[in-house]
Order: C-alpha cells, then sequence, then structure tokens
C-alpha cells in the first residue's frame, strides 16, 4: 500500500524529485518497520471442507500493530480484526470492554487468529499474513503455509437411526447407533432439535456436529450414566461416572487410546445438572443463564441430575461428602486422545466440571461459550497430564475454575507425565474462580503455559496457583502476559501452597516433598479495581519451603488490593505501579530473602 504523498501531479515532479525520493525511502522504513508475523499455522484439527482456522505468533515488536491482514494464494482474504466480529464470541466483549475504559488505562490486547471460510473441499491454499500498523502499512509476508481442506465428510443423521430430537423421549441409543455405524472420517450430526440423552461413546477418526439450533440435553437420570466411567488418575481409588459424552473405555480397568475427534457446531451443550435460578443478563446487556450455587449439604433442592447422582451413590453406602465430591458427571470426558478439536459450541450446565481432557495430546478449544455460573465445581475446561493445549477466541463465565492444568496428586504422580505446552489467547473471562489455573493437583508438574492478550471482568482471580504442602510436583516455566483484568474480586495473582478443597477426597498417598511454584513471568497487564488482593504469595512457613523465580514487569494496578508476600526468594518486582492507595503502603513482607525491586510506586516501605 502507497504513501499518500508519493502520488505527486506530473507538472510538478522535476521540483519535488528530492522530495519523493525522501518520501519513497520514509515509506519503504515504515513498511518494514513492522515485523512479519511468526509461526503461522493450523491448529490441530481446525479445518474442514469448507473452513481453515489459521493462528499466528505477533511478532516480539508488536506495539505498532493494529491488526493483521491474511492473504489465500495471493488474494486478500480479510482482516483478523473484522473476521473475530464474526467468528469469535469474545470479540464483542472485547470492543465492550475497551469501550468502558475512557481513561485509558488498559493493555490493548491484540488478535492473532483468522477464520478462512467459504472455501472448496479437497483444495489447497497458500496463506500468509502481514501485521498492519496505525497508518495502515502492512509487514513482509510471514512464512507461507500451505493448507488442504478435507474432502466433504460422510453424514450419519441421528433422525435416520431414530432420534426423536423432542426433548421428551430418550435419545440415546439412537445417537449411539450413528455414532456406531460411521466410517473413518464421518461426522455425525445433530440437527435442529433437544436430544434427550444418557452417557455417548465416540470413537477415533469422527466428528460430532451439534447444529445450530439443536441441544443435546442430559438426561436427569442417574441409571443413564454407566458407574464404570473412569479414574481420575491411575491410582484413584474411586470410579466415577460417566460424562455424557465420553471417549473412554466402555471398562475404566482397561487402556483404549483414540485419536482424531471433533466436536463442533453452533447448538448447545447442556448437562441438566442443576435447577437454574433467574437468569440475569451479562454486562453487555444479553440475556445469560444463571443455575443455582449449591453444596454438600443444599443438593437436594438445587440439583437435577447432581440430586440423582449423589442420591445414587449414597443409596450404594457412600457417604454424602465423597457422594457429592466424586460421583456427579462431567459434561464431556476424553482420555488418551490423541488430536481433538473443540469449536463453535455453547456448553452449559454440567453436573460437576465441564470438559476434562485426561493424559491426551494435541487439544484445541475455539470460538466456544462455556457457561456454568455458578454451578458448584463447575470448571471450564480442565487438562491433566496431557501435551499440546490450545485455547483461543472462547467465552468462560463459570462457577468454578476457567483453564483449569492439573498433573496428579501426591507420591503416585511421579510415575505420571507432567501437564505441558498450553497456549492460551484472545479468550474473555466473565466470572470464575481464576482465568488460568495451575493445581490443586501438582504432583507430576504443570509447565510451559503461555497466556496472552486475554480480557477478565469479574474473575475471582487473574492467575491463579494453587497446591498444598503434600501435593508434590508443583508449576514452572509459566508466562502472563499483554492482557486487561477489571473487578477481581480476591486475587489478581496468587501463588499458594495453603489451598483446602473441602470436596476432595484424600484417597492417595501423599508427598514427602511440598509443592513450589517458580519461574513465572507476568507482564504488559492492567487491573483496574483489585478489590481482594492484587498480589499474594504464601509458601510453607513450616517447612520451610519457598516459591522462587517470580518476575512481575510493567504491570499496572488500581484500586485498593494489597501485595502480601510471604516465603518467597529471588524474585523480581520492576515498573510495577499502585493507584488509588491512599497514603497507605501496598506491600506486606515477611518470611522472604532475595528480592529485587526497581521503579515500583509506590516502593515497600
Amino acid at each position: 500500500m502507497p504513501c499518500e504523498p508519493c502520488a505527486v501531479a506530473p507538472s510538478t515532479y522535476r521540483l519535488a524529485r528530492p522530495l519523493l525520493v525522501a518520501l519513497a525511502l520514509s515509506c519503504s522504513m515504515q513498511a518494514w518497520a513492522l515485523q512479519a508475523p511468526t509461526r503461522l499455522q493450523v491448529p490441530t484439527l481446525a479445518v474442514d471442507d469448507q473452513q481453515v482456522i489459521l493462528v499466528w505468533d505477533k511478532p516480539p515488536a508488536h506495539a505498532d500493530i493494529k491488526d493483521y491482514r491474511v492473504y489465500a494464494n495471493g488474494v486478500l482474504l480479510g482482516s483478523s480484526n473484522a473476521n473475530n466480529d464474526h467468528v469469535s464470541p469474545a470479540k464483542p466483549y472485547f470492543d465492550h470492554f475497551y469501550a468502558q475504559d475512557t481513561r485509558h488505562f488498559h493493555y490493548r490486547i491484540g488478535l492473532h487468529s483468522y477464520t478462512a471460510q467459504g472455501l472448496k473441499p479437497d483444495t489447497e491454499y497458500r496463506f500468509t499474513v502481514r501485521a498492519v500498523g496505525a497508518d495502515g502499512q502492512e509487514s513482509a509476508d510471514s512464512q507461507a503455509l500451505v493448507q488442504r481442506t478435507t474432502r466433504v465428510a460422510a453424514l450419519f443423521d441421528v433422525k435416520q437411526y431414530g432420534a426423536k430430537g423432542d426433548g421428551t423421549h430418550l435419545d440415546t441409543l439412537a445417537i449411539q447407533r450413528a455414532i456406531d455405524a460411521c466410517t473413518p472420517g464421518c461426522k455425525v450430526l445433530l440437527p435442529k432439535g433437544v436430544y434427550k440423552s444418557g452417557a455417548l461413546y465416540l470413537k477415533s477418526n469422527m466428528t460430532l456436529e451439534i447444529a445450530e439450533g439443536a441441544t443435546l440435553l442430559g438426561s436427569q437420570r442417574a441409571e443413564d450414566y454407566p458407574l464404570a466411567g473412569y479414574r481420575q488418575y491411575p491410582y484413584s481409588t474411586t470410579v466415577r461416572p460417566a460424562s455424557l459424552i465420553n471417549a473412554l473405555p466402555r471398562d475404566p480397568r482397561q487402556h483404549q487410546a483414540f485419536e482424531n475427534i471433533r466436536i463442533v457446531g453452533k447448538g448447545t451443550l447442556d448437562g441438566n445438572g442443576w435447577k437454574r435460578g433467574a437468569d440475569g443478563v451479562d454486562e453487555r446487556g444479553q440475556p445469560t443463564p444463571f443455575y443455582l450455587p449449591s453444596d454438600n449439604t443444599r443438593y437436594p433442592q438445587d440439583g437435577i441430575l447432581a440430586k440423582a447422582q449423589v442420591e445414587q451413590a449414597v443409596a450404594r453406602g457412600m457417604n454424602v461428602k465423597d457422594a457429592y465430591g466424586q460421583m456427579r458427571s462431567s459434561l464431556i470426558t476424553l482420555r488418551h486422545v490423541k488430536n481433538v478439536f473443540y469449536g463453535g459450541f455453547t456448553l452449559q450446565n454440567p453436573a460437576y466440571h465441564g470438559i476434562m481432557n485426561l493424559e491426551s495430546e494435541n487439544v484445541v478449544l475455539a470460538n466456544a461459550t462455556l457457561r456454568t455460573y455458578d454451578a458448584n465445581n463447575g470448571d471450564g475446561i480442565e487438562f491433566a497430564n496431557s501435551k499440546g493445549a490450545m485455547v483461543f477466541n472462547n467465552v468462560f463465565d463459570t462457577g468454578d475454575d476457567c483453564v483449569n492444568f492439573a498433573a496428579g496428586t501426591g507420591a503416585d504422580a511421579v510415575h505420571q507425565k507432567p501437564q505441558e505446552d498450553a497456549w492460551i489467547f484472545n479468550n474473555y473471562f466473565a466470572r470464575g474462580h481464576g482465568m488460568v489455573v495451575a493445581g490443586s493437583h501438582t504432583g507430576a508438574w504443570i509447565q510451559n503455559i503461555l497466556a496472552e492478550d486475554n480480557v477478565a471482568d469479574g474473575t475471582d482471580a487473574g492467575l491463579r496457583m494453587k497446591s498444598t504442602t503434600f501435593m508434590g510436583g508443583g508449576a514452572r516455566q509459566v508466562i502472563f502476559r499483554d492482557s486487561a483484568l477489571r473487578n477481581t474480586v480476591k486475587q489478581a495473582f496468587i501463588f499458594t501452597l495453603d489451598y483446602n478443597d473441602p470436596n476432595a477426597k484424600l484417597d492417595y498417598r501423599r508427598s514427602a516433598v511440598s509443592g513450589q511454584f517458580r519461574d513465572v513471568q507476568v507482564s504488559d497487564v492492567t487491573v483496574e479495581n483489585a478489590r481482594g488482593m492484587a498480589i499474594q504469595v504464601k509458601g510453607d512457613s513450616h517447612g520451610p519451603v519457598f516459591h522462587q523465580g517470580l518476575a512481575f514487569e510493567r504491570v499496572r494496578f488500581s484500586g485498593q488490593g494489597k501485595v502480601r508476600i510471604e516465603e518467597l526468594k529471588d524474585s523480581r518486582f520492576e515498573n510495577v505501579e499502585f493507584s488509588e492507595q491512599g497514603t497507605a503502603n501496598p506491600w506486606q513482607i515477611t518470611h522472604s530473602q532475595g528480592l529485587e525491586f526497581k521503579h515500583v510506586q509506590p516502593p515497600p516501605l
């Protein structure tokens, strides 16, 4: 795109030539000043016969980048910002958030994904991406990526297998017949309607599509979810019931591996776990469901499937606390699956967690809406002892943690693989106990997590890292950057070994080694109206066990949130600023050593 001043009338060319040369040089320097995006890629299974999803890394020098433009075979497809207006449920919430930031306090995130739509089946495309500056100038092309769309999948419509879709009849057997009949590479389709179902079992090399206007509604009966579901960890003693959607062996004592599973569509997955309260409106004025908050004393009044499953377990001899903490179904549980793509749907009202990924590899969640607020233990998505996760363009409004990582419990976790390699970006977090959460199950280590370009308004915490002194392991090599948070309720950032889960069943051997959080970088983050603590660090003073290697750089807080640090060593705080504190000093530091403070306002006393 030429600079506008370069267009000079021919009659003035002779006089203007020196100026033209200077302007041309300036144009060239501006165009090449922007660095090109890097690592252009298609996330795992993020391609079908009509579309391809692209993501990329922003270049190291990205402050002047306002957008990205995507090209296919040398032809402009469009810009990332405009494309996300149509495909990302998070984008309208970003726009609303920044429209309210009238004092320009917050870090401005960048969007680095694009969904190319309307493509031809079984056709090869060559994609490139260019960064765009505020003046409209483009960078050079990124490295090219060649991707072929898939062939049109063989379609298995559940209605052709007897599903009613009327919200009354139980369609479990009909849907399962369609799944069992589908051939490798197939698509099982739930067209418009409400399909009440118990546990369903997927297989490798298939797509389950919940179409727009379709709802897969969990049965309210406990007997529709086999008790021979899964053990959370190989050494767990409790066998949990199956979820609504499963990729699991039918016998939890057996090992079975799966691959290439997609769950997609613009429809809804509803776990039917809890009664709904009076629905409210969200921050954009949009209707939003509200599920009754409960616990192990109120579930008979508040629960639907949750009530039925707890009562079933108690009738079989289990105590109420363990039944409540262990015997409720999640919405999706996948174990030992290589290559998973979740995309586009709305997930709501699980009896327990939302999406559970256990010992799996290469899992993607994109363009989805997860609404579980305020269902007890209603995590959005969890990854345990898995490798390779990508979570982007989603809306989280959850009754527990939004994106959670786990790595086993206690002494036996050392025999498991760590939870590692995750990229979380361009998500909007409305409510939840934490945006990005490590723990409390940290036994085999949680490591190598990058969370960037996210926005939150109203979560209890931003980065939440929690464990206990007997859990073992910990979390390390975590980056949380380039994000904007508002109205954090409890802690904007918390690192603690003083965590207690009232629903936990301690059916594991305690580790002789305490958990620890280390090598964590928080940079270029704004936190407005921190209502509780701004930063809280709690190790183990009896051990003593110190967290270490925390780095906060270019982080700004507004509001009354304080800093309480205990048992921290070899960490630094640089260009950290607190406003609206009045005359009070926010820093309280005890039992810590080797802390460095540079350009901190106000500094610790």
